[in-house]
Order: C-alpha cells, then structure tokens, then sequence
C-alpha cells in the first residue's frame, strides 16, 4: 500500500431522497393501468417487477401517487400530452439542486460530528467540488449551484462528471484520490444527483417498461482527504481499475431522446459483466477471497445474484447492495455510496482492531466495469493507526 501521506480516504457519507415515496406494488398497478396492459403483459409485468427485488423506492415527481390520467409522464397518454425533454430538463433543474445541496451537508454534518468541528467551518475546507450526474443537464450548471448554496469558497475548482451513467460515482472518486494525492491538503466534495424517473418512456415497449422497473431517484456526497494520524470510521482509496467488456457497447445504452432520455438494457448484462468481473477484480486486488467486505453496486438483482454467484458470496457479505435496492431501488450513481454507507453501519458493529479490506464495484454504459480496493480503517485502530501495516506499505492480513 502506498504511503500514508498519499492514501486519500472516503472521511464522510451523506445520502438524501426525494420526498415522494413509492411502494413498488403500487407503482407495478399504476404502470398496468397506464400503459393498457392486456392480461399476458400484465403477467410479465407482474413478475417483472415482483423479481426486482425492491420494495420502495423514492420520486421527485408525486404521478405515482395518482390516477396515471392524471400524469404528463403516464405511458399510456396520448404524445401530445406527454412531457417532452424540455419541460423535464425544466423540472430536473427545479429539483436537482435541492437534493444535491441536502446530500452535500449530510456528508458535512457527517463530517462534523466526526472531528467535533461546526459544519460552516468544515464546508469552508472544501477546495473541489465533483459533480455526478446523468440524468440532466442545465449552465450555469448543477455544481455552481451547489456550491453557492452550500456558501463554498468562491476559489472552489469545480468539475462535472456527465452522462457517465450507474459507474460514474467511481470517476468521481478517482479524480478526487489523484487531486488528493497531489495536494495533500485538498479536500474534495464529491456530490451525486440522479432523478431518473423523470425519463419513464411512452409506450409498451418492453425495454423501456424495464428500466422502469428498476430506477429511482436520490442523492449522495462524500467527503474526500488525507485521513489524520487519528482518522477512523473512513475508507481509505487504496487503488482502481477499470475493465470494459468488448463487443458489448449495444447492451446498455442511455440515449437523449424527445421525451427525456431512452435506456436499454439488454437482459446479457448480468452475464457479461460476469464473464468480466473475475479477471478484473484479481487484476486489482490478486486473491479476491481475502476480501472481507463486498459493496457491490445493485443495478438489478439478476446482477448482484449473478456476482454472488461467481464470487460465491455468502449472504451477509452482500447484505447491503440487497438492502439498498429493496430500499431505494437503482439510483443510478448515488447508489454505491448509499451502499457504502449501509456498509459501514455493518462494519462499526464488527468492533474490528485492525483495518478491514474490500472492494467496491459498478457497472456503466460500456460495459464498464469499475472497481476501488478499499480498507476501511475502524475506531479501534486510532491509537496505533500509523505502526499497522495499512500505513506502512505491507498487505493487511486476512482476518477470521
């Protein structure tokens, strides 16, 4: 492992959702009723959605709440009624900002009551400021308006991750270790802002009823630095990589069409990023199975079975990407750090002396594959953090 003065660590989490929750039974109703569904496309639908593996998920718009005759985003109205990608560019800048900026001081407040610092003065640290979003575009852009209403220094150096889809939050990441590394001193916010349901499609088409089934709306941040001497509860950035599996550009696609953006996802996906995932991981990490935690990013739940699979995961290991998708549902690239976060919950009650080593990984538009090696260093290391041989360049043994 590299030098301690050049291991840039994830030190705060944040997460927010809008204020529309939706429960998945409810929606799989409205979806019928809105697209005229005869009875063996009900049954698809169905089951389509009772495999999804979520149970609630998050909106900022309220049409799931009502009669689909009622919503300019409903599949079954008449295209003339329907929202075009104009007035939902207009409703993604309406709404983005706030969302982000609540994301944002969470992971300040986080940060906070870590150190015992007031959040005016931890915001004020803030030397970057990366901004991940697909889902809508806008300029003057979704990261200056995060940064005035987060009262950021004027001096902040802003960067916008763009159209990059559910793998972008690890460009972010990237970016802000590389930042870090060669400036100690930065500390880099790092905000992620999808509203994806502004793009549910108009129609029967059975690709687009998919992605309806899955994608929900949210927000996370991070906090990005050099941990001190006496940093705990944070995850230190040891290493990426990035794998793209050729010949399968066509599998998922994200494209801006007249009514919001069209994704396709071809049902391969979870056996191609299998046929991937194995040689990548080892290319980051050797032997995987000295892993000791996984934060598998849930773009479905076909593609967390088929990775538990391969990996042959046992069910606590992948216990938070299952519970972040029956929670949230896919958010796109705010989801991994929602994950994170589940995950480090997990990990504070294993009351671990030493640091623990895992991985997280997502899946992009590619297909890409990305993947961050990480040691999360817990309370009780504090008092020897800089002798243990996370700090010192050694691999940290497996523990039992």
């Amino acid at each position: 492992m590299d030098h301690p003065q050049s291991c840039a660590a994830i030190l705060a989490l944040g997460t927010a959702v809008p204020q529309y929750r939706i429960q998945q039974d409810s929606l799989t109703d409205w979806m019928i009723e809105a697209v005229g569904a005869g009875r063996a496309l009900t049954r698809w639908m169905r089951r389509l959605y009772a495999l999804s593996g979520i149970t609630t998920r998050y909106a900022c718009i309220p049409d799931a709440l009502y009669p689909p005759d009622q919503s300019n985003f409903a599949p079954g109205r008449p295209l003339d009624e329907i929202h075009t990608t104009i007035e939902r560019m207009a409703i993604y800048e309406r709404e983005s900002v706030g969302l982000g900026r609540t994301a944002a001081q969470q992971a300040l407040a986080d940060y906070s009551a870590a150190t015992d610092t007031d959040p005016a003065a931890v915001a004020d640290t803030v030397t970057d400021l990366i901004v991940v979003s697909c889902t809508g575009f806008f300029a003057p852009g979704l990261d200056l308006m995060i940064a005035r209403q987060l009262e950021l220094r004027p001096t902040v150096e802003r960067t916008l991750v763009g159209f990059m889809g559910c793998s972008a939050a690890f460009n972010a990441l990237r970016m802000a270790h590389h930042i870090v590394q060669g400036r100690p001193s930065a500390r880099v916010l790092i905000v992620c802002v999808e509203l994806c349901s502004l793009h549910i499609q108009p129609g029967q088409e059975r690709e687009n009823l998919i992605s309806a089934s899955l994608f929900a709306d949210g927000a996370s941040a991070c906090l990005v630095g050099m941990p001190q001497p006496e940093q705990h509860d944070a995850f230190v950035l040891q290493d990426f990589h990035t794998s793209i599996k050729p010949d399968s550009e066509n599998d998922m696609v994200w494209r801006i069409g007249n009514y919001g953006f069209t994704l396709r996802l071809s049902p391969q996906v979870p056996d191609q990023l299998g046929a991937v995932a194995p040689q990548a991981l080892r290319a980051l990490v050797g032997d995987y199975k000295q892993l000791q935690f996984w934060a598998i990013h849930p773009g479905g739940r076909a593609i967390v079975d088929r990775l538990v699979e391969i990996f042959a995961l046992a069910p606590e290991q992948v216990a938070a990407s299952y519970a972040v998708l029956r929670d949230y549902g896919n958010m796109s690239s705010p989801t991994i750090l929602f994950v994170l976060q589940a995950m480090r919950e997990r990990l504070r009650r294993r009351h671990a002396d030493a640091p623990l080593e895992g991985v997280a990984m997502a899946f992009g538009p590619g297909l890409v594959i990305e993947m961050a090696h990480l040691h999360y260093l817990p309370a009780a290391v504090t008092p020897a953090v800089e002798s243990h041989p996370v700090w010192k360049g050694a691999a940290v043994e497996h523990l039992a």
